[in-house]
């Protein structure tokens, strides 16, 4: 007998449909016996958030060669006595309505083809890959986040993510997003995605090549393996997360958490430098540690200082709750912040995650540690910027009195190029604009600490972010709108002591 074959390509189709509200309804239950809740609780978050921000309308691509889901194809399902595919559906959300009919005309009406394509950007709401594993379907995965605005006033800030190229039936798409998916327990486990999605804007900025789950996986489990194997993956420990950073061609930096004022404030300070940090954190009621990205920020108002030997704020304290990926719950998801009282006696940083349904318990966990994904010449952290930040503004509230309790110290990292082509708007002089862009050598990252009434910015210190020590690290004193010229003098010998140049 002689067998033959001949490898065909599966034809390409699209299926346009409304917003089923119920994603569950598109995701058949798996055949057999179920050992995990169906539906899973990451298709029923989706389906809330995809209500919230307005889907109208889904268009499905039937093959899709998605590059995370071919390699965790390749490591480890290939070897499967299942014959899995190694293609994936990717499902597209878009928050106005229209039906087949209408999509055909998008994609065959060449004289209002740029009408088409900016109606389909301008209600495009951003992607779910689909793998084809019964009880992980859930891909690589990016959506556009909440709005700048919460119901009750509050101030949304999302510094990691970035825009996505979303190649759709001929048209170019961007969704701006961090992209989030499930674990498998195959491949990955919840440390792997959470690192996997904090590497994702790091990464790019770096021009660095972002790894797949797989990769972080073989990368952190290279030297130690605390489970004996690879795949399938139970989990990675801090260090083995440290080895998967490093892998990835960045520094991990691992901050464990001192006090809420702190936690806060580094939050604050990482987020708004597009830094995405991995949250290690544990239920009140025991287990086993969870990983979690944070990739945004719920801020209120900056709390009053209470202390009458302090003459600063805090921006930290703006800090009300952080968004984070939670692979058991989704993107995106709201976990409120603030003081929690352990048994012992001691207060650690409480994180009260919402889960979106009422029917399910919000989960109160406590913060044990954050994992950032630092650039190489990125050196000096935030908790010594923060120092001198606080030095500084304890000084000028004392040098200059009408500032006393209405001063606030932030910081954050920028790209000195970045920084210096919004010089123009920084309320400089001529010479002064001259001599921050021509004059002074920075490093390619800089460490910003911004100083600034209501009313607006006093003044910035950079600092040589390739220092490990803030304090000699300061090069530059930007004198901004709102500082009064009648100081200026006495600012200028605070930056001779710190060994910095002032541009006015």
């Amino acid at each position: 007998m002689t067998l033959s074959a001949s490898a065909q390509y599966p034809p390409q189709n699209f299926y346009v449909e409304p917003f089923p509200e119920n994603l569950v309804r598109i995701f058949p239950l798996p055949p057999g016996f179920v050992e995990y809740t169906w539906p899973p609780i990451q298709l029923v978050y989706l389906g809330f958030y995809l209500t919230k921000l307005g889907c109208k309308t889904i268009v499905t691509e039937s093959h899709y060669i998605d590059r995370d889901y071919i390699h965790e194809h390749s490591a480890f399902y290939s070897r499967s006595l299942r014959g899995y595919p190694n293609y994936c559906q990717r499902i597209h959300f878009f928050n106005a309505p229209f039906g087949e009919q209408e999509w055909r005309a998008f994609v065959t009406d060449v004289d209002h083809r740029v009408q088409s394509a900016k109606s389909l950007q301008d209600s495009y709401l951003g992607f779910i890959v689909v793998r084809p594993l019964p009880g992980s379907p859930i891909g690589r995965s990016v959506l556009v986040t909440y709005g700048n605005k919460t119901d009750s006033g509050l101030t949304r800030s999302f510094g990691p993510v970035r825009d996505y190229p979303v190649h759709l039936g001929g048209f170019d798409l961007t969704v701006r997003g961090l992209p989030f998916q499930q674990q498998d327990q195959g491949v990955s486990a919840c440390a792997t995605i959470a690192l996997w999605s904090a590497i994702h804007n790091t990464a790019a900025k770096e021009n660095l090549y972002v790894p797949t789950p797989a990769q972080i996986t073989q990368a952190a489990s290279r030297y130690v393996l605390s489970s004996g194997r690879s795949f399938p993956s139970e989990g990675l420990n801090l260090s083995q997360m440290c080895e998967g950073v490093r892998g990835a061609g960045l520094e991990p930096l691992v901050i464990h958490s001192v006090s809420v004022e702190s936690d806060r404030f580094q939050l604050l300070s990482y987020l708004n430098s597009g830094l995405a940090p991995v949250l290690g954190i544990r239920s009140i009621d025991g287990g086993d540690g969870h990983a979690v990205c944070a990739v945004g920020l719920k801020l209120g108002n900056i709390a009053p200082q209470t202390d009458p030997d302090f003459h600063y704020l805090d921006a930290g304290s703006a800090v009300r709750a952080v968004y984070i990926h939670d692979d058991r719950l989704g993107p995106y998801a709201s976990a409120e912040i603030g003081p929690w009282t352990l048994g012992n006696g001691h207060i650690a940083t409480g994180l009260l995650i919402r889960w979106p349904d009422k029917d399910i318990m919000n989960e109160q966990s406590v913060l044990l540690w954050m994992l950032v994904p630092m650039p190489a010449k990125a050196r000096v952290p935030i908790s010594r910027m923060r120092i001198l930040g606080l030095n500084l503004a304890q000084a000028a509230g004392e040098l200059f009195p009408e500032f006393s309790k209405r001063i606030t110290f932030d910081c954050s990292y920028r790209f000195a190029s970045q920084y210096r082509r919004s010089a123009t708007q920084l309320g400089l002089s001529a010479a002064g604009l001259y001599g921050l862009n021509c004059e002074i050598v920075l490093s390619r990252y800089v460490g910003v600490i911004e100083l600034s009434i209501p009313e607006g910015p006093l003044f910035d210190v950079l600092l040589d972010a390739t220092e490990t020590r803030a304090n000699p690290s300061a090069v530059a004193f930007v004198v901004r709108t709102e500082f009064p010229k009648k100081y200026v003098a006495q600012l200028g010998l605070v930056a001779k002591n710190t060994g910095a140049r002032m541009f006015i």
